[in-house]
Protein backbone atom coordinates (compact mmCIF):
# COMPACT_ATOMS: atom_id res chain seq x y z
CA UNK A 1 0.00 0.00 0.00
CA UNK A 2 1.09 3.60 -0.51
CA UNK A 3 2.22 4.91 2.28
CA UNK A 4 2.48 9.19 2.98
CA UNK A 5 4.08 10.85 5.94
CA UNK A 6 2.72 13.76 7.20
CA UNK A 7 4.93 16.01 9.75
CA UNK A 8 5.01 19.09 12.17
CA UNK A 9 7.99 19.77 14.29
CA UNK A 10 7.87 23.22 14.65
CA UNK A 11 5.22 25.79 16.71
CA UNK A 12 2.89 25.78 18.64
CA UNK A 13 -1.39 25.38 18.62
CA UNK A 14 -3.55 23.03 16.93
CA UNK A 15 -3.62 24.33 13.43
CA UNK A 16 -0.69 22.30 12.35
CA UNK A 17 -1.92 18.78 13.02
CA UNK A 18 -5.69 19.76 12.42
CA UNK A 19 -4.52 20.58 8.93
CA UNK A 20 -2.60 17.27 8.05
CA UNK A 21 -5.16 15.29 9.68
CA UNK A 22 -7.85 16.77 6.88
CA UNK A 23 -4.81 16.01 3.92
CA UNK A 24 -5.06 12.69 5.40
CA UNK A 25 -9.05 12.27 5.69
CA UNK A 26 -8.70 12.68 1.47
CA UNK A 27 -5.77 10.80 0.93
CA UNK A 28 -7.20 7.75 2.53
CA UNK A 29 -10.21 7.71 0.78
CA UNK A 30 -7.90 6.95 -1.98
CA UNK A 31 -5.96 4.52 -0.85
CA UNK A 32 -3.44 5.80 0.91
CA UNK A 33 -1.95 4.64 4.39
CA UNK A 34 -1.45 7.72 6.20
CA UNK A 35 1.35 8.39 9.34
CA UNK A 36 1.69 11.17 11.41
CA UNK A 37 4.93 12.46 12.90
CA UNK A 38 4.02 14.96 15.15
CA UNK A 39 6.12 17.67 17.51
CA UNK A 40 3.39 17.42 20.10
CA UNK A 41 -0.06 15.11 19.57
CA UNK A 42 -1.49 15.76 23.78
CA UNK A 43 -4.70 17.87 22.68
CA UNK A 44 -7.72 17.39 23.66
CA UNK A 45 -10.56 16.70 20.79
CA UNK A 46 -8.62 15.24 18.00
CA UNK A 47 -8.52 12.35 16.10
CA UNK A 48 -5.73 11.39 13.47
CA UNK A 49 -7.04 9.28 10.55
CA UNK A 50 -3.45 7.27 11.14
CA UNK A 51 -0.52 5.74 13.27
CA UNK A 52 0.78 8.76 15.21
CA UNK A 53 5.18 9.01 15.82
CA UNK A 54 6.66 11.10 17.75
CA UNK A 55 8.74 13.52 15.32
CA UNK A 56 12.47 14.07 16.43
CA UNK A 57 13.40 16.60 18.88
CA UNK A 58 15.53 19.78 18.10
CA UNK A 59 18.39 20.63 19.74
CA UNK A 60 17.21 24.76 21.06
CA UNK A 61 19.26 27.36 21.57
CA UNK A 62 19.09 30.97 22.30
CA UNK A 63 20.08 33.93 19.79
CA UNK A 64 22.06 35.58 21.47
CA UNK A 65 24.62 35.29 25.35
CA UNK A 66 23.36 39.32 25.99
CA UNK A 67 20.09 38.17 25.97
CA UNK A 68 18.18 39.49 22.37
CA UNK A 69 16.30 36.94 21.73
CA UNK A 70 14.43 38.75 19.24
CA UNK A 71 14.01 37.12 15.42
CA UNK A 72 14.86 39.04 12.51
CA UNK A 73 15.04 36.26 9.24
CA UNK A 74 13.81 32.98 9.00
CA UNK A 75 17.00 31.71 9.59
CA UNK A 76 16.69 33.02 13.10
CA UNK A 77 14.22 30.68 13.60
CA UNK A 78 16.34 27.96 11.82
CA UNK A 79 18.98 28.95 14.35
CA UNK A 80 17.18 28.29 17.62
CA UNK A 81 16.39 25.34 16.21
CA UNK A 82 19.71 23.41 15.81
CA UNK A 83 20.60 24.76 12.36
CA UNK A 84 23.19 26.85 13.66
CA UNK A 85 26.38 23.85 13.54
CA UNK A 86 26.79 21.07 11.60
CA UNK A 87 27.09 18.94 14.20
CA UNK A 88 23.63 19.31 15.50
CA UNK A 89 22.21 19.58 12.17
CA UNK A 90 23.67 16.46 11.10
CA UNK A 91 22.06 14.33 13.97
CA UNK A 92 18.61 16.16 13.64
CA UNK A 93 18.63 15.14 10.03
CA UNK A 94 19.83 11.62 10.17
CA UNK A 95 17.03 11.24 13.31
CA UNK A 96 13.90 12.31 10.61
CA UNK A 97 16.31 10.05 7.76
CA UNK A 98 16.36 6.86 10.34
CA UNK A 99 12.17 7.59 10.49
CA UNK A 100 11.89 7.97 6.74
CA UNK A 101 13.75 4.56 6.56
CA UNK A 102 10.99 3.37 9.12
CA UNK A 103 8.12 4.57 7.97
CA UNK A 104 9.14 3.76 3.89
CA UNK A 105 6.44 6.47 2.47
CA UNK A 106 6.05 7.24 -1.05
CA UNK A 107 5.26 11.19 0.01
CA UNK A 108 6.32 13.33 2.85
CA UNK A 109 3.83 16.18 3.56
CA UNK A 110 5.43 18.86 5.91
CA UNK A 111 4.12 21.43 7.67
CA UNK A 112 6.17 23.57 9.66
CA UNK A 113 8.89 20.86 9.44
CA UNK A 114 12.30 22.17 7.57
CA UNK A 115 14.35 19.73 8.68
CA UNK A 116 12.02 16.61 7.44
CA UNK A 117 12.16 18.88 4.23
CA UNK A 118 15.64 18.82 4.25
CA UNK A 119 16.30 15.38 5.23
CA UNK A 120 14.09 14.18 2.15
CA UNK A 121 15.38 16.43 -0.29
CA UNK A 122 15.97 14.56 -3.66
CA UNK A 123 14.83 11.07 -2.04
CA UNK A 124 11.03 11.03 -1.33
CA UNK A 125 8.27 13.78 -3.39
CA UNK A 126 7.64 16.35 -0.37
CA UNK A 127 5.01 18.79 -0.53
CA UNK A 128 5.34 21.58 1.80
CA UNK A 129 1.85 23.75 3.68
CA UNK A 130 1.65 25.87 5.99
CA UNK A 131 0.68 29.57 6.73
CA UNK A 132 2.76 32.33 5.42
CA UNK A 133 4.62 32.63 8.59
CA UNK A 134 5.82 28.92 8.38
CA UNK A 135 6.87 28.51 4.67
CA UNK A 136 9.33 30.60 3.69
CA UNK A 137 9.34 31.98 0.51
CA UNK A 138 11.84 30.46 -2.40
CA UNK A 139 13.96 33.75 -2.47
CA UNK A 140 17.16 34.08 -2.54
CA UNK A 141 17.69 36.48 0.15
CA UNK A 142 14.76 36.50 3.19
CA UNK A 143 13.41 39.69 3.94
CA UNK A 144 13.08 41.02 7.53
CA UNK A 145 10.51 39.74 9.82
CA UNK A 146 10.39 42.82 11.88
CA UNK A 147 10.98 46.39 10.88
CA UNK A 148 14.26 47.15 9.73
CA UNK A 149 17.12 47.57 10.06
CA UNK A 150 18.30 44.39 10.57
CA UNK A 151 20.73 44.10 13.02
CA UNK A 152 24.63 42.53 12.30
CA UNK A 153 24.21 39.89 14.75
CA UNK A 154 21.00 38.56 12.75
CA UNK A 155 23.13 38.84 9.07
CA UNK A 156 25.72 36.71 11.27
CA UNK A 157 23.22 33.90 12.14
CA UNK A 158 21.66 33.62 8.67
CA UNK A 159 25.34 32.83 7.17
CA UNK A 160 25.78 30.41 10.22
CA UNK A 161 22.68 28.35 8.93
CA UNK A 162 23.53 28.87 5.46
CA UNK A 163 27.18 27.12 6.03
CA UNK A 164 25.58 24.61 7.93
CA UNK A 165 23.22 23.34 5.47
CA UNK A 166 25.23 23.12 3.08
CA UNK A 167 28.27 21.28 4.95
CA UNK A 168 25.18 18.85 6.19
CA UNK A 169 23.22 18.20 3.02
CA UNK A 170 25.95 19.01 0.27
CA UNK A 171 22.82 21.26 -1.33
CA UNK A 172 24.03 24.46 -2.52
CA UNK A 173 21.09 26.24 -3.54
CA UNK A 174 18.93 29.19 -1.54
CA UNK A 175 17.53 28.15 1.34
CA UNK A 176 13.99 29.24 0.54
CA UNK A 177 14.22 26.62 -2.63
CA UNK A 178 15.05 24.03 -0.48
CA UNK A 179 12.89 24.24 2.34
CA UNK A 180 9.51 24.71 -0.18
CA UNK A 181 10.15 21.19 -1.11
CA UNK A 182 8.80 19.60 -4.52
CA UNK A 183 5.42 21.93 -4.38
CA UNK A 184 4.29 23.80 -1.87
CA UNK A 185 0.77 25.28 -0.92
CA UNK A 186 0.39 28.79 1.82
CA UNK A 187 -2.97 27.56 3.87
CA UNK A 188 -3.69 31.53 3.87
CA UNK A 189 -4.27 34.45 1.57
CA UNK A 190 -1.50 37.14 0.24
CA UNK A 191 -3.30 40.24 2.86
CA UNK A 192 -2.00 37.76 5.96
CA UNK A 193 0.75 36.98 4.52
CA UNK A 194 4.11 39.09 5.78
CA UNK A 195 6.00 37.29 2.45
CA UNK A 196 3.69 38.01 0.29
CA UNK A 197 5.49 40.53 -1.46
CA UNK A 198 7.94 37.95 -2.53
CA UNK A 199 6.04 35.10 -2.91
CA UNK A 200 5.76 32.53 -5.38
CA UNK A 201 3.36 30.39 -4.58
CA UNK A 202 -0.51 29.28 -4.61
CA UNK A 203 -2.69 30.45 -1.98
CA UNK A 204 -4.98 27.81 -1.06
CA UNK A 205 -7.56 29.46 1.90
CA UNK A 206 -7.93 27.30 5.11
CA UNK A 207 -8.86 24.35 4.58
CA UNK A 208 -12.08 24.59 7.24
CA UNK A 209 -13.94 26.61 4.44
CA UNK A 210 -16.52 27.47 3.69
CA UNK A 211 -18.01 28.92 6.56
CA UNK A 212 -21.71 29.69 6.09
CA UNK A 213 -22.94 33.13 5.90
CA UNK A 214 -24.14 35.22 8.57
CA UNK A 215 -22.34 32.63 10.65
CA UNK A 216 -21.94 35.51 13.52
CA UNK A 217 -24.37 37.62 15.43
CA UNK A 218 -23.80 41.18 16.37
CA UNK A 219 -26.21 40.79 19.20
CA UNK A 220 -24.84 37.22 20.50
CA UNK A 221 -22.37 35.98 23.14
CA UNK A 222 -18.32 36.77 22.58
CA UNK A 223 -15.87 33.56 21.90
CA UNK A 224 -12.99 33.58 23.80
CA UNK A 225 -9.34 31.00 22.73
CA UNK A 226 -6.81 31.69 24.88
CA UNK A 227 -4.04 29.97 26.62
CA UNK A 228 -4.86 29.43 30.61
CA UNK A 229 -1.33 30.45 31.10
CA UNK A 230 -1.76 33.67 29.50
CA UNK A 231 -1.25 36.80 32.24
CA UNK A 232 -4.16 38.18 31.19
CA UNK A 233 -6.19 35.48 31.54
CA UNK A 234 -8.58 35.73 34.27
CA UNK A 235 -8.47 39.37 33.73
CA UNK A 236 -10.90 39.41 30.19
CA UNK A 237 -12.97 36.31 31.29
CA UNK A 238 -13.83 37.96 34.37
CA UNK A 239 -14.31 41.14 32.49
CA UNK A 240 -15.67 39.93 29.07
CA UNK A 241 -17.01 36.69 30.35
CA UNK A 242 -16.63 35.29 26.87
CA UNK A 243 -17.69 31.11 26.34
CA UNK A 244 -14.21 29.56 26.33
CA UNK A 245 -15.28 25.97 24.87
CA UNK A 246 -12.83 24.81 21.74
CA UNK A 247 -14.39 22.84 19.03
CA UNK A 248 -15.42 23.09 15.23
CA UNK A 249 -14.95 26.75 14.67
CA UNK A 250 -18.07 26.66 12.57
CA UNK A 251 -19.70 25.39 16.28
CA UNK A 252 -18.21 27.95 18.54
CA UNK A 253 -18.11 31.11 15.98
CA UNK A 254 -22.19 30.51 15.35
CA UNK A 255 -24.24 33.84 16.51
CA UNK A 256 -20.97 35.25 18.62
CA UNK A 257 -20.54 38.87 18.45
CA UNK A 258 -16.58 38.43 19.31
CA UNK A 259 -14.44 36.53 18.69
CA UNK A 260 -11.44 37.01 21.19
CA UNK A 261 -7.77 35.68 20.72
CA UNK A 262 -3.91 35.59 20.14
CA UNK A 263 -4.19 36.22 16.37
CA UNK A 264 -3.19 32.99 15.52
CA UNK A 265 -3.43 32.03 11.48
CA UNK A 266 -6.65 29.88 11.42
CA UNK A 267 -8.69 31.06 13.86
CA UNK A 268 -7.70 34.68 12.48
CA UNK A 269 -8.90 33.72 8.61
CA UNK A 270 -11.65 31.81 9.97
CA UNK A 271 -12.91 35.38 11.75
CA UNK A 272 -12.33 37.19 8.70
CA UNK A 273 -14.35 34.96 6.19
CA UNK A 274 -17.36 34.49 8.30
CA UNK A 275 -17.47 38.35 9.01
CA UNK A 276 -16.74 38.28 12.84
CA UNK A 277 -15.10 41.18 14.50
CA UNK A 278 -12.07 40.18 16.98
CA UNK A 279 -10.04 41.46 19.70
CA UNK A 280 -6.69 40.05 19.58
CA UNK A 281 -4.07 39.56 22.38
CA UNK A 282 -0.65 38.33 20.44
CA UNK A 283 2.11 36.56 22.37
CA UNK A 284 4.38 35.80 19.41
CA UNK A 285 6.26 36.89 15.92
CA UNK A 286 4.03 34.72 14.20
CA UNK A 287 0.84 35.87 15.81
CA UNK A 288 2.17 39.97 15.64
CA UNK A 289 2.13 39.87 12.24
CA UNK A 290 -1.47 38.27 11.88
CA UNK A 291 -2.88 41.09 14.08
CA UNK A 292 -1.18 43.69 12.23
CA UNK A 293 -2.75 42.54 8.77
CA UNK A 294 -6.29 42.55 10.80
CA UNK A 295 -5.74 45.83 12.40
CA UNK A 296 -4.88 47.36 9.06
CA UNK A 297 -8.01 45.53 7.50
CA UNK A 298 -10.18 47.22 10.22
CA UNK A 299 -11.85 43.89 11.27
CA UNK A 300 -9.70 43.63 14.71
CA UNK A 301 -8.64 45.67 17.64
CA UNK A 302 -6.10 45.27 20.07
CA UNK A 303 -6.47 47.42 23.60
CA UNK A 304 -3.64 49.38 24.94
CA UNK A 305 -1.38 48.14 27.49
CA UNK A 306 -1.01 47.99 30.00
CA UNK A 307 -4.65 45.97 29.76
CA UNK A 308 -6.95 46.73 32.73
CA UNK A 309 -10.65 46.37 33.27
CA UNK A 310 -11.09 49.76 31.87
CA UNK A 311 -8.89 49.35 28.55
CA UNK A 312 -10.83 45.92 27.95
CA UNK A 313 -13.76 48.06 28.06
CA UNK A 314 -12.69 50.81 26.25
CA UNK A 315 -11.67 48.53 23.41
CA UNK A 316 -15.08 46.75 23.34
CA UNK A 317 -16.02 50.36 22.42
CA UNK A 318 -15.02 49.95 19.15
CA UNK A 319 -17.42 47.19 18.65
CA UNK A 320 -19.91 48.59 16.43
CA UNK A 321 -17.08 49.84 13.93
CA UNK A 322 -14.98 46.08 13.27
CA UNK A 323 -18.47 44.98 13.06
CA UNK A 324 -19.73 46.77 10.13
CA UNK A 325 -15.85 46.69 8.83
CA UNK A 326 -15.47 42.96 9.46
CA UNK A 327 -18.96 41.89 7.49
CA UNK A 328 -17.79 44.17 4.25
CA UNK A 329 -14.44 42.21 4.42
CA UNK A 330 -16.43 39.03 4.57
CA UNK A 331 -17.73 39.76 1.14
CA UNK A 332 -14.73 41.28 -0.12
CA UNK A 333 -12.80 37.91 0.93
CA UNK A 334 -15.75 35.82 -0.39
CA UNK A 335 -13.54 34.27 -3.09
CA UNK A 336 -11.62 32.37 -0.49
CA UNK A 337 -14.53 31.27 1.45
CA UNK A 338 -14.24 27.91 -0.56
CA UNK A 339 -11.88 24.27 0.49
CA UNK A 340 -9.15 24.06 -1.90
CA UNK A 341 -7.84 21.07 -0.57
CA UNK A 342 -8.81 18.99 -3.68
CA UNK A 343 -6.19 21.16 -5.41
CA UNK A 344 -3.42 20.15 -3.02
CA UNK A 345 -4.70 16.61 -2.71
CA UNK A 346 -4.48 16.10 -6.74
CA UNK A 347 -0.43 17.32 -6.31
CA UNK A 348 0.17 14.64 -3.61
CA UNK A 349 -1.69 12.04 -5.63
CA UNK A 350 0.53 13.20 -8.27
CA UNK A 351 3.73 13.34 -6.51
CA UNK A 352 3.43 10.30 -5.01
CA UNK A 353 2.75 8.03 -8.29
Amino acid sequence: MTKALLAWEIGGGQGHFHLLAAIAQKLQAFGIETIFALENAQFKNCNFPGKVLQAPKAMMRSLDDKGDNKSYLFTDILYIFGFSTALTLNFHLKAWQNLIHLVKPSLIIADYAPALVLAAKGKIPTVVVGNGFSVPPSVKDFPPIRPLPVPIAAIHRQAEVEASVREVTGFDAPLGYLLNGDRSFIFSIPELDPYAAVRKVEYVGIHSAPFPENLGDGHGSAWAYLTQDWHHYSLLVETLKPDCIFDDLKIVLKEKSLAIHHAGSGTSMACLLAGIPQLVFPKHMEQWHTAKALLNLGVAVAPQEPLTKESLLSAIAHLPQITQNAQQQAKHFAYWNQNFLDKVVQTCLELAG
